[in-house]
């Protein structure tokens, strides 16, 4: 009856440790660095390009150039989005351990033909060359619905319509004359 015992005592040790590292090491990295969006949500037309404008944070405990910064783009419809970086290209610039970059562009998305009315969000996470994670976030792009106006014909149409019924009324017949 002992071993059995012993083996569930050092299980539970050993998976009591290891969710403990594994929640150090993950909080470690979600904080070591970030990005922050200027605007999360653009519009753009059919076939347009937006640019998406932001900051990033370095607080990896060592100096990263903007070209040792990637961004990782899932869950978004390939068919009618690519998102391209544009941190670090064409023009690289260090980030310092502990700063904020100044506000530049980040990366860009250009839609395909799609239809009026329609959004893509996108999920967006910055790595460093450490393997360090940003927490994710979605920017979304969207493309304004056909709005419409009626052609003045219309009016017309509907005013002389208006006109005839309110003068084609049938007469009342005074009761009281009779």
């Amino acid at each position: 009856m002992k071993k059995p015992m012993q083996w569930v005592v050092r299980a539970l040790c050993f998976g009591v440790t290891s969710a403990f590292l594994l929640g150090l090491a993950g909080k470690a990295a979600a904080d070591s660095i970030s990005f922050q969006l200027t605007s999360t949500q653009l519009t753009t037309t059919s076939g347009g390009t937006v640019t998406f404008d932001g900051t990033v944070t370095n607080n990896s405990g060592g100096n990263l150039n903007a070209t040792d910064l990637f961004f990782n783009f899932f869950a978004f419809d390939p068919v009618s989005v690519t998102p391209i970086q544009d941190l670090g290209f064409p023009t690289n610039f260090l980030i310092p351990t502990g700063t904020t970059s100044a506000v530049v562009a980040l990366f860009n998305v250009s839609l395909g033909t799609v239809a009026p009315g329609s959004v893509f969000p996108i999920q967006v996470q910055l790595e460093d060359v450490n393997f360090d994670l940003s927490t994710t976030q979605t920017a979304t792009v969207s493309v304004p619905g056909v709005t419409t106006t009626p052609e003045p014909t219309t009016f017309l149409l509907l005013g002389t319509g208006l006109a005839v019924m309110f003068t084609a009324r049938p007469k009342r017949k005074n009761s009281a004359a009779s």
